[in-house]
Parts: C-alpha cells; sequence; structure tokens
C-alpha cells in the first residue's frame, strides 16, 4: 500500500507503515495504553502508597522503596506514552493530524507532565533538580491535575473528526 503525495508538481508514492486498524497500527497503539496505565497508575497510587506506609509504621524504607520504584518507572512509562502517541498520529495518514485542538494541547500538556515528573520523581540519572519535600508536594498536585487533563482531552478528542459534539 502506498500514498501518493505531491510537492511542488512532481508526484511521487511514500509507503505506508500501518493505516488505523491495521497490525502495525494496533501494536503501537497497545504499547501506548499500555504505558499510559501504568505510568499514570503509578503517578497517582505513589504518593498515596507512600503516605500509608509512612503513617501504618513501614516508616521510612518503605517510603524510599516507593519514591525509588516510582522514579524508575514514571517517567519512562510516560515518556514511551508519548511517542507513541505521536506514532500513532504518523501511521494514521491524516486520519489524526497535529492541528487538530486535543493533540496540539495534549502534546503541550504532555511536555509539561514530563517536566513534573522530572521534579517530583526525578530518575537517577537525572540529579539536576533537588527540590523540597514541600515543594515536591505542590508540584505532585499540579501533576495529578495535568494527568487528569490529559486523560479526559485523550477520552473526549475536543476537535477531532469523529467527535463533533463538543
Amino acid at each position: 500500500m502506498c500514498v501518493t503525495t505531491t510537492t511542488s508538481g512532481a508526484n511521487y508514492a511514500l509507503p505506508m507503515l500501518a493505516a488505523v486498524g491495521d497490525l502495525p497500527y494496533n501494536i503501537v497503539h497497545l504499547v501506548h495504553l499500555f504505558t499510559v496505565i501504568v505510568g499514570t497508575g503509578l503517578a497517582f497510587a505513589a504518593p498515596v502508597i507512600a503516605v500509608r506506609a509512612r503513617r501504618g509504621g513501614g516508616g521510612k524504607m518503605m517510603q524510599e522503596l516507593v519514591d525509588e520504584t516510582a522514579s524508575a518507572l514514571i517517567f519512562p512509562m510516560l515518556l514511551i506514552a508519548g511517542t507513541a502517541g505521536g506514532a500513532l498520529v504518523g501511521m494514521s495518514d491524516d486520519f489524526w493530524d497535529f492541528g487538530q485542538t486535543w493533540l496540539a494541547i495534549g502534546g503541550a500538556v504532555w511536555m509539561l507532565i514530563l517536566g513534573l515528573v522530572l521534579a517530583v520523581y526525578p530518575p537517577r540519572w537525572f540529579t539536576l533538580l533537588n527540590l523540597a519535600e514541600d515543594r515536591k508536594r505542590m508540584l505532585s498536585g499540579i501533576l495529578h491535575l495535568a494527568l487528569a487533563i490529559m486523560l479526559i482531552l485523550m477520552t473526549w478528542k475536543f476537535g477531532s473528526p469523529i467527535n463533533n459534539a463538543f
């Protein structure tokens, strides 16, 4: 399957890797969904588990275990999720387009989320920021709000061709 493209009067065919619903597209979609579920779920669960461990007598050791696990997983999962989401747009053959409202806003929110994750749950290799706990708690709340906004955008797809209700 090829897509014919016209550029400055010349026609040439580009090989199309996948279309919406094809096996390669569905595999990337599965990767996207899996990494969103793991990354977002851990971002919401980590603070709750850490507080319960601290209050339940698990102490600092359990809290450090939760923070290390979150630091090791959240950033890579959300980075892969956004990259796979961008790949889905590229593979969709203009069905999805970065000019659509929900994708344009989603891309900006995704970059904000990655920055917040680096501040709140920095991986071991990222030592640029060393924030106090009260700052991390504040940024964690903003991270949760940004993740909720992203989930709303990706669910209802405001401005997409298949969702004219909004």
